[in-house]
């Protein structure tokens, strides 16, 4: 019961802190979506300046030896050919 006592204690200076609660006015990260900001044929490295490094990435080539690369987001993921923005899809 003790140990009960010491989460609720924890929690509740958590909470009036303000580590526990959500602030609708922090700076959550900026993710990719289909806006007059990201449009298809941006290069790669405009679209990695402005929203960061990817989750992961996944690369192949096609049939004519084009590199195309799949990039990762948590909402979304970007295809790439030749580093240039080709489609968007939403997850």
């Amino acid at each position: 019961m003790r140990n009960c006592g010491f989460l609720a204690v924890g929690l509740a200076l958590a909470m009036a802190s303000g580590c526990a609660t959500q602030d609708v006015t922090s700076s959550e990260p900026l993710l990719p979506s289909i806006t007059a900001e990201l449009s298809l044929g941006a290069s790669a490295d405009s679209i990695l300046s402005k929203y960061g490094k990817p989750l992961y990435k996944k690369g192949r080539m096609d049939s004519d030896g084009k590199k195309l690369e799949d990039w990762f987001y948590a909402d979304s993921i970007l295809s790439f050919k030749d580093g240039s923005l080709n489609a968007f899809k939403p997850k």
